[in-house]
């Protein structure tokens, strides 16, 4: 028996060998693929506890690939395009995360990337440093936290209720503020799920209504870690509880940075809400009260919309696909005679604004898939068509918007949240995603035009491209507008994860529209500079994730001074040792009169790229043929 066991052994040793020995071979031989405006080679982030617990020190970074002056977008020469992502291996001990393209910062890197001097070291990506790591969450489980006060509960539950009522539907505020009087009367009164609900309400009340971060800990972090715990077992049936803790839970941990677990929670509460069954309608035979049958169907909807736009943002698949979802969009609740309610009075819920919400994450996320997909050779698809396609639906999404939902139809946009945070969603999230790969592939043939000599005529930009590079500069430089404004009349929040990340996807834009050939170069540069103080406050009153971006934004400062030295004598706009000046940051608006917002610059009022987009194909084949002989 052991002489079987020990040729069994050996055998395995051997195959095991021959193997190791084969993909040694096929290394060796395998070529390099060059880097790829788009996703050829996925950037990874190793990130460990022990990184993420530290205060920030010096930059570590991770290598990437470097990447050919201009190529094309849909290149047969990179065999990796289409086959498997590519990981960075080299830390035995901790499992690469992938990184989409679609991202902010992995577009941030590209960026310098294209602008950097060939014969220096390649600039690499930037590791995510600044987020609450696990064992600081673990240190307030154990210490604990205890109940508020009645009082500082209500104000807190109250900002909770406020905050997220400016943009989804998770809890019905009514029932909510019942509990809460209930839970005071009598302490032994609910579930452990119900306590638990008011944990992560807690939470996202103390972090909305803080202006800088505690020394010691995060705002509301000590009632995340409490949430976190009580709801650290899967139910097995769970209810439309335990699906909105989940939500709130999630929004919490995308301000703390944790951006991996926020898409880890909704995508448990969309499981969750797959087995409660609210992905179908229910029918008034089965559930006779109206209004949980209309609080189910807005609970899925919105879980529908984080699903979608944390994938989105993360590169990653959704966790349920359109055509297995059958239940209605919300609709109105009736009054008590039978008559229909005004929508913007049935308990501040507006159908409207949120059933345009739905359709543009819904086309968001296509956008994504789309246009970052590593599987265009497989479904036969080019970037230029992918791009013409996003586009149309995008403008077919805006027209058939409600007058007042459209911004230049709206007076006094700003103090309406939801109008504000829906256009920044469509231009940050969709179009100025669609469009960006064109940007940056214009900016690639430009930087590589001086060093082609006489053939630089053949790598000119055609209009097609350009039409398409405006629009996506045009949406930045309107998003920095409404942020700035919302910035002045106090609607940016500190710690608000969204505004914050629309802020630095416009600001990188920026960055590229400012050393790009055009008469207002110097007009996106300015943008630039505001839009960066404004990103440092909100660093220095301890936002992690502008923290994290402003990272990024030393890296890019630094690579537009190298730059602009490079290719004229005094470069103008970029000091080596930017200055902060808060006075500063308000000057993104001093053109625009307080409490409106200037349509100028929103991309879909521009008659030429309208006309662009009313054709059946874009003329976009540089993309396809770019350092090609064609």
């Amino acid at each position: 028996m052991s002489k079987l066991l020990a040729s069994r052994a050996g055998k395995f040793i051997d195959e095991l060998l021959e193997e190791i020995e084969c993909l040694k071979r096929q290394q060796n031989t395998r070529p390099v693929p060059d880097s790829h405006p788009l996703d050829v080679c996925p950037l990874d982030e190793h990130v460990s506890q022990g990184i993420a617990a530290e205060p920030m020190g010096p930059q570590t970074t991770v290598p990437a690939p470097r990447p050919a002056r201009v190529e094309n977008v849909d290149s047969e020469i990179h065999p990796t395009f289409n086959d498997a992502p590519w990981f960075d291996n080299r830390n035995a001990f901790q499992t690469p995360i992938l990184i989409s393209e679609a991202a902010d910062t992995a577009f941030a890197t590209r960026f310098r990337q294209v602008i950097s001097d060939p014969r220096a070291p390649e600039p690499t990506h930037l590791l995510r440093v600044n987020y609450a790591s696990d064992d600081a969450l673990m240190s307030l489980v154990e210490s604990g936290v205890p109940w508020p006060s009645q009082s500082r509960a209500r104000f807190l539950l109250e900002a909770a209720l406020k905050y997220i009522g400016r943009c989804y539907y998770i809890v019905r505020a009514d029932e909510v503020k019942e509990g809460l009087s209930q839970i005071f009367m009598n302490p032994t009164w609910g579930s452990p799920v119900v306590c638990c609900r008011f944990w992560a309400l807690f939470a996202l009340g103390e972090l909305y209504t803080s202006r800088v971060a505690a020394t010691q800990s995060y705002p509301g972090m000590a009632y995340f870690a409490q949430a976190s715990k009580m709801l650290g077992y899967l139910n097995e049936r769970p209810g439309t509880e335990v699906i909105e803790t989940l939500l709130v839970l999630s929004m919490y941990s995308l301000a703390l940075n944790r951006r991996y677990s926020a898409y880890i929670l909704s995508g448990t509460a969309m499981r969750s809400a797959i087995v409660v069954g609210l992905h179908f309608n229910i029918s008034d035979t089965q559930l006779s009260d109206f209004d949980t049958r209309e609080h189910r169907k807005r609970l899925f909807w919105t879980t529908y919309i984080f699903d979608r736009m944390w994938g989105a943002s993360l590169g990653h698949p959704p966790a349920i696909h359109d055509d297995e979802i059958e239940v209605d969009l919300p609709s109105v609740l009736p009054l008590s005679d039978g008559t229909g309610v005004d929508q913007l009075t049935s308990n501040g819920f507006d159908s409207q604004y949120y059933v345009a919400h739905i359709e543009l994450t819904r086309r968001l996320a296509n956008v994504v898939r789309s246009i970052y997909t590593l599987r265009r050779k497989q479904l036969n698809a080019q970037l230029s068509s992918q791009v013409h396609q996003s586009l149309q639906d995008l403008q077919a999404w805006v027209n058939r918007l409600p007058p007042r939902l459209q911004i230049e139809h709206t007076p006094g946009v700003v103090s309406d949240w939801k109008v504000v945070s829906l256009h920044l969603s469509f231009y940050q999230k969709c179009v100025i995603i669609a469009t960006r790969p064109i940007l940056l592939h214009a900016l690639r043939i430009q930087v590589a035009a001086p060093q082609e000599g006489p053939t630089a005529s053949s790598f000119q930009v055609p209009t097609t491209a350009l039409a398409l590079s405006e629009a996506c500069v045009r949406c930045a430089r309107h998003s920095a507008q409404l942020l700035a404004q919302s910035w002045i009349d106090g609607f940016f929040f500190t710690f608000d994860c969204f505004y914050t990340q629309y802020l630095f996807s416009s600001l990188v834009v920026l960055a590229i529209a400012s050393i790009l050939d055009g008469q207002d170069n110097q007009a996106d540069r300015d943008t630039f500079e505001e839009a960066s103080h404004l990103l440092r406050e909100l660093k220095e009153a301890g936002n992690c994730i502008a923290q994290e971006y402003c990272h990024h934004l030393e890296a890019i400062e630094a690579a537009l001074f190298a730059y602009t030295k490079s290719t004229i004598a005094e470069p103008p706009g970029f000091p080596e040792a930017p200055v902060i000046d808060a006075a500063t940051t308000s000057r993104l608006s001093q053109h625009m009169p307080q409490g409106a917002i200037s349509t100028a610059g929103v991309p879909w009022t521009d008659s030429s790229l309208q006309q662009l987009l009313s054709q059946p194909a874009l003329d976009m084949q540089f993309l396809e043929d770019a350092v090609r002989d064609t």
